[in-house]
Formats: C-alpha cells, structure tokens, sequence
C-alpha cells in the first residue's frame, strides 16, 4: 500500500544493526562444522576449520529436506546457518541467555516453509484490500465510461487504480520476500515497494493540484514520476545502498502524509464554506467523516503501527516479532484508503456538476 515503506528509516536502522550472533564463537565454530559434515559444494570452511576441536563435532546435522532445497532453494550452506542459528538459540534459551539476531533478523523457525510464518500471512492479507480496492475503482471506471458522466475526472481513477497494481505488486514481492529471503527476493521487494510510495505520491498531488483541469501538466507530470522511479531503479541496480533506499522511501512517504493531510484540510474548508455541498449520496455527517477525519485516521493508525519497529520484540514460543504486527496493523488501513479515494472522488464531481 501506499505507505508501506514510510517508516523503512526505523526498519533499517533495526536490521542493519550489528547482529551479534552472526559473532558469535558458537554459531562460527557450528557453521563451519556443519558445512565440513556435510560437506557442502563452495563451502571455505575445509579449509582452515577442525572439525575435532568443535563443540558440535558429535552433532548429526539434518540433510536439507527435498521440497526446501529444490523449490525454495535452500542450499547446504543456507541450510547450516538456519540449523546453527536453532542450535544456537536453543542452546542459549537453556542457558537463560538473551536470544540474539542472526543476519539482521530474529532466528524464525521454518513453519510450513515459511522463513517467516507470520510476516508471510500478514503480507498476504495486506495484498486482499488492494484487489478488492482495485475490482471497485476498475467498476467506476467502467461505469463512467458507459455513462459519460465523467471524463475528465477519470484521471483521479486511473491514478488510483495505479496505487493499487502497485499495492498487489508489492504485497506480493513482500509475501515471496518473507517467505524465502534471498538477494532477488529482498530487492524486488524493496523495488515494489518504491513503486507503491511514487504512485501513491502521485496520485495524491494529481488530487490536491486538480491535475485533471491541466490535462498537459498531468501527463507531463507522470512521465516525470515515472522517470524518477527508473533512475531510482538504475540507481540501485549498479549501486545498492540500503541507506539511499531508505531516504528515497521516507522522502516520498512523508510527502504522500502530507499532502493526505491538506486534502483532507481541503474538504473540511469546502464543506464548511459551502452550505450547499452535494450530500445526495452521503449524509452531512457521514460526509464530514468520510472526507475529513478518514486521512487524519489512516496516517494516525500507521503512526501507531510505527512503534512496533521502535520496540522491536521477538517471541520464540510464538514465532513472532514486532515487523509482523506491523504488517498485521497496515491491513486495515488499506479498506478505508479505497473507499476515501471513491467518496472523495464523488463529491468533487457531484459538486461540480451542481455547480
């Protein structure tokens, strides 16, 4: 969804902190037994490692189980890592210890082939608004084209029809991320997420601008967008950089807050001046609601949503972590996004047809 990366700053600074147990003597000296027990293909450890001096020498590591190993491509060295960080983890629960990440992450146990059971689910859930919101807005579409009844506003529609293809892609880059993380996993889903945020950004200034009375500058202002997401791609296809993302993602997140603020200010002052506002299809209440409080609502829940990656925690007997609650809290909000979009679409339209 359109704010699925607005707080990617506290994201990162919680994963891409040090993870103390990639350091750990126990989980080096246990990889590296591993990977020589097995001998895994590319593995350096034979190299300089013994085996008769490790504290796991007498351990049976398990083979990689056949489904994980072809479809989710879990080599022999990935697959020691996640048996050495259940090892390790294990080992330090029975000994009261502080359980520790392992490459930026907490060490989830594979459910059902899930890397992570819950953040996977809940990246799922998150993709369901998103069609359901895109089947709604594609059904005006089609009905105003049939009609007539509107043809310039319906640069407003496809804007967020276009939030919502990005919102499916991203969700589902999220799902496949989570479910197995790789290279190619982790920067699709970090690409998608990029697209999710412009077009959200775009959609919303195209609203508070009124970009459909400029014709010209609308279309000049999606190629813009569009040519800031492929430089944004070229930029991170020949140098990653998780910190360059991260601002990117914030910059345009905070802007899509922003400007969802000031439409909603919008509406309030039109509904407030104007004592004849269209209210044919919405009590004036409702109306207020609807267009006023609901953009104040969904930038406070996911503000609230934002505290779980503050204080980050991490269950071991429930496989959960505070990055999967936040992903359960962002399903909501994404109902009542589309159905602002709709309303508030309506009413401008309504009221300048009265007009």
């Amino acid at each position: 969804m359109i704010w699925k990366r607005l707080f990617l700053l506290i994201t990162i600074l919680v994963y891409v902190q040090c993870s103390p147990g990639d350091n750990l003597d126990s989980f080096i000296d246990c990889t590296d037994t591993c990977e020589i027990k097995r001998k895994c293909p590319n593995s350096e450890a034979a190299r300089w490692a013994d085996v008769e001096k490790s504290r796991f020498k007498n351990h049976n590591f398990d083979e990689t189980p056949f489904l994980l190993s072809t479809f989710f491509f879990w080599d022999c060295i990935s697959d020691c890592d996640y048996q050495c960080q259940q090892i390790v983890t294990k080992l330090r629960i029975k000994k009261k210890q502080k359980i520790f990440q392992f490459h930026g992450k907490w060490p989830f146990k594979r459910l059902f082939t899930f890397q992570e059971m819950f953040s996977t689910i809940f990246s799922m859930g998150n993709f369901f608004p998103h069609y359901h919101g895109y089947r709604k807005l594609n059904e005006a579409i089609t009905y105003n084209r049939f009609t007539g009844k509107d043809t310039r506003g319906l640069l407003h529609l496809r804007n967020y029809s276009y939030v919502a293809i990005a919102g499916m892609f991203a969700w589902s880059a999220s799902t496949i991320f989570h479910w197995r993380d790789l290279l190619i996993t982790e920067k699709m889903d970090y690409f998608f997420a990029g697209m999710t945020v412009l077009m959200g950004f775009h959609a919303i200034f195209s609203r508070f601008f009124r970009l459909d009375r400029y014709p010209t500058i609308a279309k000049g202002f999606f190629w813009t967008v569009a040519g800031i997401f492929t430089l944004h791609i070229l930029r991170l296809y020949l140098d990653w950089s998780y910190t360059y993302n991260m601002r990117f993602n914030v910059c345009f997140g905070l802007l899509q807050y922003i400007l969802l603020i000031a439409v909603s200010y919008q509406n309030y002052k039109i509904l407030t001046k104007d004592k004849k506002s269209p209210t044919a299809y919405l009590p004036s209440r409702d109306l207020k609601f609807k267009l006023c409080a609901t953009p104040i609502i969904m930038v406070t829940s996911t503000a609230m949503a934002m505290s779980l990656e503050l204080f980050d925690h991490f269950s071991w007997n429930w496989q959960i972590d505070s990055h999967a609650m936040w992903h359960f809290c962002t399903i909501w909000p994404s109902w009542i996004l589309y159905d602002f979009f709709l309303n508030d679409y309506n009413y401008f339209i309504t009221k300048e047809n009265v007009d």
